[in-house]
């Protein structure tokens, strides 16, 4: 029997049974009843938040062990000195090609048509008149016009003579461009001159109504004379032409002169009785008013009329 069995039998022969227990419980693993406080958790959370901090701590303190990345090779094996200040010449040449802004410009922005175009004749038409354009005048030179207006292009028509077609042609360029400012000069009588003033802030927009109006202008120089139709005239019209009632439509045969007018209306009043239309002679120009239909068929007849007194007259002289 060994010492501990011995031992163990002297202690029961004694009656000391704490002994026993003791011996039992020193020899016998673990309870499983112990506390669950006395078992370690590790805390992750401060785990990860402490090696977050030494790999800060770390960078810090030793710059050294950060790698940098492989040089890229310099190209044509050059030193890096020379490396350094080829690349410093070639900043400074992007830098000064980038901040150099071109004073001279093939498409100048619109704010600058102004500076690009001056002031022009446009033409001279074949019986006299003349168109000119004044794209950007000093302001001392704007008191020149009949409405000197701050900023704004001018164009000017002169013409010997006044016309209703010249009235026609006004009201045309205002009826389309309801922004364009105007004056003008006009008298029934017809011996006065034609003055026509407009103004306008699109310089490139009055610029081409100006070359407009003198291809119109010169064209009707050409011809000896010349019918107009207007299909319900404008208040601005029938009053420069002073025309109280409202009228179906108007027409104008130009160039004939006052007694040759005289001539057509009698054929007209003894051919077409009864047409309900109104008629004005000038000195310059007849003047029909009433319903379109008829002014139509009349004006065909006075431009046939016309043609044929006019070649007696050459024929005659």
């Amino acid at each position: 029997m060994s010492d501990v069995m011995k031992q163990v039998v002297q202690e029961v022969l004694k009656g000391n049974k704490t002994i026993i227990s003791n011996r039992v419980e020193n020899t016998s693993k673990p309870s499983a009843s112990k506390s669950l406080n006395d078992i370690k958790r590790p805390n992750y959370q401060r785990l990860k938040k402490e090696q977050r901090l030494s790999v800060l701590e770390n960078q810090r303190s030793s710059p050294a062990g950060y790698k940098k990345p492989a040089a890229q090779g310099r190209p044509n094996g050059l030193s890096a000195k020379q490396f350094n200040e080829e690349s410093m010449s070639r900043l400074r040449s992007i830098s000064l090609a980038q901040g150099k802004v071109s004073r001279k410009s093939n498409t100048p922005a619109h704010g600058d048509h102004r500076q690009t175009k001056s002031a022009k004749i446009i033409g001279h038409t074949r019986n006299g008149g003349c168109v000119w354009f004044f794209p950007d005048l000093p302001q001392e030179l704007m008191g020149s016009f009949h409405r000197p207006l701050n900023r704004a292009a001018v164009g000017t028509v002169r013409m010997p003579e006044c016309l209703p077609s010249y009235l026609l042609l006004v009201n045309e360029i205002i009826r389309d461009n309801q922004d364009i400012k105007f004056y003008i000069s006009w008298e029934r009588g017809g011996d006065a001159p034609f003055t026509a003033e407009f103004y306008d802030d699109d310089v490139d927009r009055l610029e081409k109504i100006m070359n407009e109006v003198y291809q119109k202008l010169n064209r009707r120089s050409l011809k000896h004379f010349e019918a107009y139709t207007a299909i319900s005239p404008s208040p601005w019209l029938t009053k420069q032409l002073n025309i109280s009632l409202s009228v179906d439509a108007i027409a104008i045969l130009e160039g004939v002169p006052y007694y040759t007018s005289i001539v057509l209306m009698d054929s007209l009043l003894k051919n077409f009785k009864n047409t309900g239309i109104d008629y004005e002679i000038e000195e310059k120009y007849l003047l029909l008013k009433g319903n379109y239909h008829v002014i139509s068929e009349l004006v065909t007849e006075l431009k046939k009329e016309s043609g044929r007194l006019t070649s007696a007259d050459k024929i005659t002289i």
